[in-house]
């Protein structure tokens, strides 16, 4: 191509580099860099959104990162008791200290016709740059939920729906202002996930509708779950609140006639020039879903990858040519570093570091929620046979994660999984919860561990990348078959390459206790047996190359081109 390419990457969240968070912890402490890790980073796309916008620059392409500036977010705290809560934390205002705000304010219509003014920052992200649109009382916190409401808001169920319309309206046209006001003509607008549904020009009626300046701007829908909640469906009330184009709205390939509602994602698909999942198996389950029949075929998949210089132990760089022994020796090291920096960061008691020291680590950082099914740990160690079985093996479980405000149901499952290790002795030294999981510490986690674990129902995770963080770091992964595990973990030389995980196979689509255990067993095996361990090691340095970020953008960048080349045979 002669033209170089600019690229827009609009997401509700896109993490802050590790440099600015350090520069926070000089000036305020570790506990705010947390907090500010956290509200801009939920789940896997505020990492993966930082980590392959640096990659798309350093193949040469313009890109820009556009997301929201929240003023809030919610952490975890530990009771007196042991037990977790979660509250609510102000960041806006230290961000802001660290970002460079820029000479010009955005004036945007919101749906209702009122007019809003927008303070803009920014902050390099390696040869490319991040936007963050400011609009605190849009943006207060992301993905908003009852406990984020006024307390003389009467209608709770409608305030939710409004703000989220708000922030979906302030991330998508709010985009496209901040573009215009850079006279940056984008080739290219990736959207990540419907929230970001009203960056594509053309859906809405409004001044953007026709713009001529973005006539040659082609949409690329980048889906990043197949979850229910990711997918909503619209009535006629909400899309006219909306302000969707009827014509639009109401075309026969889009519109429920029964049901007289329209499908968000089978929307976007429709008129986005370009469609993409983040693993080959989640590209699987999105053409399978009924509601979008007849785009089959426009659905491609560029697998999640991770920016291996972010995640990976600089000492493990000549990993590959080092003895069994000194590998072994090498991840041991590490090992104890770990244990230093959990002991002090976690606040765990005295005696922990010596009662571990020769253990086998395995981490389960995810974000929690159901389909990720961190009751498995929970009902294997309620099972007595089970839990006896665990306590025969030399492992040391560490989990944690995100919890949403407004999930009951995981927050359940954390906090009953936290009661049984706090009140057993047996299961002290050996299950230890982990707070305010966060993407500037998580590299100190995945250093040291010998494996990880990568649990979903079975159709249920797109991607996920923990797994590959670990890999880059030698660790092996217990996992179940689903997002990108097939594409770089293998549980037997059955499949062309030696194995560097350990399966815990679906029983009726979910995985289960039972196989969870006996995965735990066999990795136990493993590790006492320094020769299958270091050939394990080995095996999981060598999915470099395909869970490289490096490997995503380039992917990334064959798609585009092909879309202007499929754009240009068309017309």
């Amino acid at each position: 191509m002669k033209e170089k390419l600019v690229i827009a990457e609009v997401a509700m969240e896109i993490a802050y580099h590790s440099d600015l968070l350090n520069q926070i912890v000089k000036r305020y402490g570790a506990n705010l860099a947390r907090a500010c890790a956290m509200s801009s980073s939920v789940g896997g796309i505020g990492p993966l959104l930082k980590e392959r916008i640096i990659a798309q620059a350093e193949l040469g392409v313009e890109v820009i990162g556009i997301s929201l500036l929240y003023e809030n977010v919610w952490i975890q705290g530990f009771q007196k008791w042991g037990q977790i809560y979660i509250e609510k934390k102000k960041v806006g205002s230290y961000l802001k200290e660290f970002l460079e705000k820029c000479d010009f304010k955005l004036n945007l219509e919101m749906p209702d016709s009122t007019q809003i003014e927008i303070n803009v920052w920014k902050t390099p992200l390696g040869k490319g740059v991040v936007f963050y649109l400011e609009m605190p009382e849009i943006a207060s916190v992301i993905y908003p939920g009852p406990e984020d409401a006024p307390p003389s808001e009467k209608n709770v169920g409608e305030w939710i729906e409004n703000q989220k319309l708000k922030q979906s309206w302030l991330i998508g046209r709010g985009a496209l202002a901040l573009l215009k006001a850079l006279n940056k003509k984008p080739s290219f607008i990736i959207q990540s996930e419907t929230p970001t549904f009203f960056a594509n020009h053309s859906l809405v009626m409004d001044p953007f509708q026709k713009d001529p300046f973005f006539q040659e701007t082609k949409t690329i829908f980048n889906d990043h779950t197949p979850l229910e909640y990711a997918h909503p469906v619209w009535n006629e009330p909400q899309i006219v609140k909306a302000r969707i184009d009827p014509l639009l709205a109401h075309d026969p390939q889009y519109w429920n006639k029964n049901s007289k509602t329209i499908d968000v994602t089978r929307l976007l698909i429709g008129v986005s020039a370009g469609v993409y999942g983040v693993s080959k198996k989640h590209a699987e389950v999105m053409k399978n879903m009924v509601s979008l029949k007849g785009f089959e075929n426009k659905i491609n998949y560029i697998t999640n990858g991770i920016r291996i210089k972010d995640w990976q132990d600089p000492d493990y760089a000549l990993a590959h040519v080092k003895s069994d022994d000194h590998l072994i020796a090498l991840k041991e090291k590490k090992k104890q570093e770990l244990i230093d920096w959990a002991w002090k960061r976690y606040g765990l008691w005295y005696s922990w570091k010596k009662d571990v020291k020769d253990k086998c680590f395995v981490l389960w950082t995810r974000r929690i929620t159901s389909y990720k099914r961190f009751d498995v740990l929970d009902r294997l160690l309620k099972n007595p046979e089970l839990k006896r079985r665990f306590l025969q093996t030399e492992i040391v479980v560490l989990v944690g994660g995100r919890i949403h405000q407004n999930d009951n149901l995981s927050q359940h499952v954390i906090f009953n999984l936290l009661d049984l290790v706090t009140r057993d002795p047996e299961l002290k030294n050996r299950v230890v919860i982990l707070d305010n999981y966060n993407i500037w510490e998580a590299p100190n986690l995945f250093h040291g561990v010998d494996a990880t674990i990568m649990l979903a129902d079975d159709g249920r995770e797109a991607s996920a990348t923990g797994f590959m963080k670990a890999q880059v770091n030698g660790a092996m992964v217990i996992a179940s078959r689903d997002g990108a595990v097939p594409e770089s973990v293998y549980f037997s030389e059955k499949e062309g390459h030696l194995p560097n995980g350990f399966e815990v196979p679906y029983m009726n689509g979910e995985p289960q206790p039972q196989g969870l255990m006996d995965a735990f067993e066999s990795l136990d095996k493993v590790y006492k047996n320094p020769k299958v361990r270091a050939g394990m090691i080995r095996a999981s340095f060598d999915a470099h190359k395909q869970v490289s970020i490096e490997r995503t953008a380039k992917e990334m960048i064959e798609l585009l081109v092909q879309v202007i080349s499929d754009v240009q045979v068309e017309k």
